[in-house]
């Protein structure tokens, strides 16, 4: 568009008009443009140089909405962009899901995480900590720390001292709840373990126990410690699991992104179906195959991303790993007994089907609809 198409006008005034036709789709800017600044120009008093506020926003309002209209007389252009807002709102939830796990708290190292779980025990006698993958939920680290020298015959350790002990290093913790049973010691004599041989069984007290320090949570159970007559040690400590909890940020990073990427499916939807109009016969329908391949393969990770948000739910409550939507786009154990490169395969294909179908509309569009040059009158 040429200056020299305009009604005499401040420049100014011109340059607002212009700015605020972005609002509107390209396609339809290229048609109407002209038509619609230069009706503006003649319509507005002399020396006016910024269009009135209710005039800015009634263009911007127009232009919004002509950005989510779709062509008419395609009715299978709604269910193209019912299912594409779909898929990228769902895609958008678990990208979301990803960037919430970063608010998290990280998993401390091996050596690290010794030091923080060996609080439960005063005295410990030893400790096992490793890594925990649990389908459609975030990694966590799994551990068992028991005392050492153990009385005969005696509770050595019980389960009160992990209270004591978590609480004293700067846990909070937040369930201790003892199931009462009497701890007992019953030996017999059994020859597999030799002549004078013994089997001792015992019956400990324990408690289920969670406890949170600096955006960690310990989620596990404290047996009291028993040892036979000879000294031995049986089953007691604390074992359990190890894992970030949720942060404030994850649950609206979520919905932010699921809207985000709904917001973006549609009007992307709408944008394409106006390009493929302009492409010639055999270049939109190629365009179109491989949006409808793209959307095909996406519905397994569609439908495990919904799986996991509907485990989310119903564990919000639960201590215990954080299930996140993006979790079945990572090579790993999938709910639904998917094999490891399955979901994310169909992802990676989804993507390399849509960007062909991107690249198709915006190589192959040959016959693009030129300005219309509306004269003053």
């Amino acid at each position: 568009m040429s200056s020299g198409t305009w009604p005499a006008a401040d420049e100014r005034l011109v340059r607002h008009y212009r700015r605020l036709l972005l609002a509107y789709p390209g396609h339809y800017r290229r048609r109407h443009g002209t038509e619609m600044v230069t009706t503006m120009l003649e319509m507005a008093e002399p020396g006016r140089s910024r269009p009135s506020a209710g005039e800015a926003w009634h263009l911007i309002a127009s232009g919004v909405r002509r950005r989510f209209r779709l062509p008419a007389g395609h009715p299978f252009g709604w269910a193209a962009a019912v299912l594409v807002t779909l898929v990228l709102g769902v895609f958008g939830a678990a990208a979301g899901s990803w960037l919430g796990q970063r608010t998290f708290a990280g998993l401390p190292p091996r050596a690290d995480g010794l030091k923080l779980l060996n609080a439960a025990v005063t005295d410990p006698g030893g400790a096992f900590i490793h890594p925990v993958s649990w389908s459609g939920r975030a990694d966590s680290l799994g551990f068992s720390v028991f005392p050492k020298a153990p009385r005969r015959g005696t509770p050595a350790w019980t389960v009160e001292e992990a209270r004591a002990g978590l609480t004293a290093a700067g846990w909070t913790v937040t369930d201790f709840t003892i199931h009462p049973r009497p701890n007992s010691v019953t030996c017999v004599t059994d020859e597999r373990f030799g002549p004078d041989g013994e089997s001792c069984s015992f019956q400990s007290r324990d408690a289920s126990l969670t406890a949170e320090r600096d955006g960690l949570i310990l989620s596990g159970t404290a047996t009291d410690y028993h040892a036979d007559e000879s000294g031995d040690a049986f089953d007691g400590g604390v074992n359990g699991v190890l894992f970030a909890g949720r942060s404030g940020a994850y649950l609206p990073l979520i919905v932010a992104g699921g809207l985000l990427g709904a917001l973006a499916g549609w009007l992307l939807t709408a944008a394409l179906a106006y390009r493929i109009r302009s492409l010639p016969p055999g270049s939109g329908r190629l365009a179109t195959a491989f949006t409808g391949t793209a959307v095909a393969v996406a519905a397994p990770p569609v439908w495990a991303v919904i799986v996991d948000a509907v485990m989310l739910g119903e564990h919000l409550t639960d201590a215990g790993p954080v299930y996140t939507l993006h979790a079945p786009f990572q090579p790993g154990p999938h709910i639904g007994g998917a094999t490891t490169w399955f979901i994310p395969g169909c992802a990676i294909t989804a993507v390399a089907a849509a960007a062909i179908a991107a690249g198709i509309l915006v190589l192959g569009t040959g016959r693009r609809e030129s300005p219309v040059a509306t004269q003053p009158t």
